[in-house]
């Protein structure tokens, strides 16, 4: 089964387009009436879709990105992505980001598209949209317009999407995890970045609750790792005036992530 993703309206920093059946498009131009209508796409799996690929864009750790692509993305039946291709879109969808606004170089931005398509937490797919093969393909026209000054590396949001990044690389980018969830880092470090106090509390995801697997022996490998950690290194690491640093950090978790960024 394959869905489109169009028309979508906003002021976010991440836009898509609403998602209808291709396939229906198609028939119906054709003025075909023998084939069975489509399944119809829920508005809930929509919204969730929409919600996952904008967060995903949104938080990745990255400078300045600006522009179209056509998304591609294969879902099995665990909602788990096998396949990321982004492609350009047709002129009618560039047309749709401001002229004034730099295009990025197509090859990165669609290589940053690609990464965080593979790395995305998706709602579950509904039964009736799997095709034979037991996968579903969607295809979004993506508006990115990250903009400098909150990409910087000293704002608000560039500090968080670099610190997210750092953790996930020191605590969860190898273990083998074998549900679907978000795992939340409370710290506190001395001045020179020596970690002497760490929780890292696990929860559900949700867009996939019932994914979700308290995992005592992951919780505690993950404070160990974390208790072990130079925070020196960390991206936007300010001690406060009684030498102190403290904050925290979310980052999403699913097997398909692992090894991944």
């Amino acid at each position: 089964m394959k869905l489109w993703l169009k028309h979508l309206q906003g002021r976010s920093v991440f836009r898509l387009f609403s998602l209808t059946l291709l396939t229906a498009a198609l028939v119906a131009l054709a003025g075909c009436q023998t084939k069975p209508a489509p399944p119809k796409v829920p508005k809930t799996f929509i919204h969730d879709m929409q919600q996952a690929l904008s967060y995903s864009i949104a938080t990745a750790n990255t400078g300045k990105q600006a522009g179209v692509v056509r998304l591609r993305v294969t879902l099995n039946r665990h909602s788990a992505p096998i396949a990321c291709k982004a492609l350009r879109a047709p002129p009618r969808h560039d047309l749709l980001l401001p002229a004034d606004i730099p295009r990025s170089d197509f090859k990165a931005l669609a290589s940053l598209v690609e990464a965080q398509c593979w790395v995305t937490i998706y709602p579950i797919v509904p039964d009736a949209l799997y095709d034979e093969n037991n996968t579903v393909e969607i295809v979004a026209p993506l508006i990115v317009n990250l903009p400098a000054a909150a990409q910087a590396s000293g704002s608000v949001r560039g500090v968080a999407n670099a610190q997210r990044e750092y953790f996930w690389q020191h605590l969860l980018r190898d273990e083998p995890v074998t549900s679907v969830g978000n795992a939340a880092v409370y710290y506190q470090a001395n001045a020179r970045g020596k970690v002497e106090g760490c929780l890292v509390q696990l929860y559900q995801h949700p867009l996939r609750p019932d994914d979700f697997r308290l995992d005592g022996d992951l919780q505690a490998r993950l404070n160990n790792r974390c208790m072990a950690l130079d925070l020196s290194r960390m991206p936007g690491f300010s001690p406060d005036m009684h030498g102190v640093a403290k904050g925290s950090s979310k980052m999403e978790y699913a097997p398909w992530r692992v090894g991944r960024l």
